[in-house]
């Protein structure tokens, strides 16, 4: 038996060398992607993704500009103003006059709340701005280098549109 198998392990069927060029080309064939349909679907899919995420930011851009211009006193001048997303927030340094008053209007559309800080804190009070669209309104009274800043709460999303008025 020994001789059997010495001979069997030397020599090897003609169709080995064939079956595994077969099997390999197999599965090179069935682990290759499908070029016609995966690729591009996955890239579309970001790209529609995209898409519907900038129409929904013009959209809310529009909403909160809208909003603002609806409460816009025409006599106050106005100091300063911006529209920011809300995951980026506003933080600005306006030039304001000390003991000057100033109202701040801020308007939130998407979802979720954020909320104003005035620093130092004694010029204003921290304040809640839902992301429904609702314009809210701050006075101030400015003591020399004021910093506004308006913070998305965790999980919001949308537009923050802002105006400081002096009265």
């Amino acid at each position: 038996m020994d001789v059997l198998g010495d001979l069997l392990m030397r020599r090897r069927p003609r169709w080995f060398p064939g079956c595994a060029l077969l099997l390999s080309v197999l599965c090179l064939t069935g682990c290759a992607p499908d070029h016609d349909s995966a690729p591009e679907r996955e890239a579309s899919a970001p790209a529609a993704h995209r898409s519907a995420d900038a129409q929904a930011e013009k959209r809310r851009t529009a909403q909160v500009q809208a909003a603002l211009d609806a409460v816009a006193t025409v006599d106050a001048p106005m100091v300063e103003s911006g529209t920011e997303r809300v995951s980026d927030g506003v933080h600005t340094r306006p030039d304001v006059a000390a003991g000057a008053a100033y109202e701040l209007a801020v308007v939130c559309a998407g979802k979720g709340d954020a909320e104003t800080e005035f620093t130092p804190a004694g010029a204003g009070s921290k304040k809640p701005v839902p992301c429904d669209g609702s314009v809210v309104f701050e006075r101030f009274t400015a003591r020399g280098s004021l910093r506004l800043d308006v913070r998305g709460k965790p999980g919001s999303t949308g537009m923050i549109a802002w105006r400081i008025d002096k009265l």
